[in-house]
């Protein structure tokens, strides 16, 4: 075993290359082997290696003298490796202590591989670090990896930091905001670049007071360069980011805007089957009403099914235009072909969509819709721009190092939104905001330091 050969062998097996002849594995006594293998109660094997510190000098560490020191005797700590399958590896090292002669200070032997200030191998911390940026939750990591929980947990809170992030304003953002913690604000700020696709950074709170602090820090200049923003139809957010930039220019996203529509839509339909005295029409209705949610040109055309009401087979467009001609029905086609008119401006191209979209409105007016009315002023008062923008404003998203034509939206910061909370539901929710953010930016692939 004293062989060098074999010594390398052993250390290279165990990924302890570094070590500079300070530390070497020596056979147990009474055995000729470094290794031996311990049986738990609970029928796991745990592999242990006897690794011993060299008798070479050592300079002291606080006056830097080489001389031969006195001994002061020898200890010994058992540092978990990484698994090796099944088996865990746990590293027994004796290391010696001593005493200068020269400035009568105490000092041991350094610990090359050790991860400071637990019973870690460096090696075995970083893969679990690097399990992190997986969507896992720690007690599956410290499964895993043969460690407990309670170090996991010691290794994300305490060894573990996410710079502040310093960064250039893009010329285009998007904003979102989702349900957070309650320690700080119980709703976080997202921000993104959607035609990177990347996460600018999270903040801890969505109030106006958090919002102008933090985007202050940035020079007037820096801010001029933010030329649009991409939202949902937040009336705070839109004051507040007209006031922090005053160059860029608002735009809508298209999915909330469609849903504010369809919900009125919806409420139509409600009422009208609360109305009806057909209880067999009152049911078929609510069985298909995913159809009046949809374009009507998109409608199926080419399957038909067997409807006894009716009784006849039909198509999804023919049940659709059967259903709204009847009498019984004639507010549901009232509010159905608002609706589609609507859908219409979204779903097919026109040369001038401000026509479009002040035609619609105007119809609005004119009719006195009480579904509509209260959207209807809203998007003319507030929104009527920003919905114009994202109708006819158009630029390349970056994905996969492909680029693809498309409008203004929030579709990747919304996606953003759902893997923050497959973040939350697997750790069943975080108590403060900074460890939220944290695990979020480990996640996604964000730079940290180990402290």
């Amino acid at each position: 075993m004293s062989n060098p050969n074999y010594t390398n062998d052993i250390l290279k097996s165990l990924e302890l290359n570094s070590m500079n002849g300070m530390f070497f594995p020596m056979p147990y006594p009474d055995s000729d082997s470094c290794f031996r293998y311990e049986r738990k109660p609970n029928g796991s094997i745990i592999k242990y290696v006897n690794i011993v510190s060299s008798s070479m000098s050592k300079p002291c560490p606080h006056c830097g003298c080489i001389d031969r020191h006195d001994s002061k005797g020898i200890r010994k700590i058992f540092l978990t490796h990484t698994s090796n399958g099944h088996l865990k590896t746990i590293l027994e090292v004796t290391y010696r202590r001593y005493k200068c002669k020269h400035c009568h200070k105490y000092f041991k032997d350094n610990i090359p591989f050790r991860f400071p200030h637990s019973k870690l191998t460096t090696i075995a911390a970083q893969t679990c670090l690097f399990g992190f940026r997986e969507n896992t939750a720690m007690a599956v990591l410290a499964r895993s990896h043969g460690l407990s929980k309670s170090t996991v947990y010691r290794l994300f809170y305490h060894h573990i930091d996410i710079p502040l992030r310093f960064y250039h304003l893009p010329s285009t953002i998007s904003i979102d905001e989702f349900r957070a913690t309650v320690d700080e604000g119980t709703f976080a700020f997202h921000i993104t670049n959607p035609i990177t696709g990347k996460t600018i950074d999270i903040i801890a709170d969505r109030r106006a007071s958090y919002l102008k602090n933090y985007f202050m820090r940035f020079p007037y200049d820096e801010r001029k360069k933010v030329k649009i923003i991409v939202m949902d139809l937040s009336g705070a957010f839109h004051s507040i980011m007209h006031s922090l930039f005053p160059q860029a220019q608002i735009i809508a996203d298209r999915f909330h805007y469609t849903r504010i529509v369809r919900e009125n839509m919806v409420q139509a339909r409600i009422n009208c089957c609360k109305n009806l005295k057909d209880d067999s029409l009152s049911k078929l209705i609510k069985r298909n009403l995913h159809l009046f949610d949809q374009y009507k040109n998109r409608l199926n055309e080419k399957k038909a099914w067997y409807y006894p009401y009716f009784k006849k087979h039909m198509t999804n467009k023919q049940l659709v235009e059967a259903i709204l001609e009847l009498e019984s029905c004639e507010e549901l086609k009232i509010n159905y072909d608002i609706y589609q008119d609507f859908l219409k401006i979204l779903n097919e191209p026109h040369n001038d969509y401000k026509k479009a979209l002040n035609d619609w409105l105007d119809h609005i007016f004119k009719t006195e819709n009480h579904y509509y009315m209260t959207t209807a002023k809203n998007f003319r008062k507030n929104w009527f721009l920003p919905i114009l923008r994202s109708l006819t404003y158009t630029t390349y998203y970056t994905r996969k190092n492909k680029k693809i034509k498309t409008c203004f939206n929030n579709g990747f910061i919304e996606s953003m939104n759902n893997k923050v909370k497959l973040v939350k539901r697997n750790a069943y929710g975080y108590r403060y905001f900074q460890n939220l953010r944290k695990r979020i930016l480990l996640h996604l692939g964000f730079k940290y330091d180990i402290i």
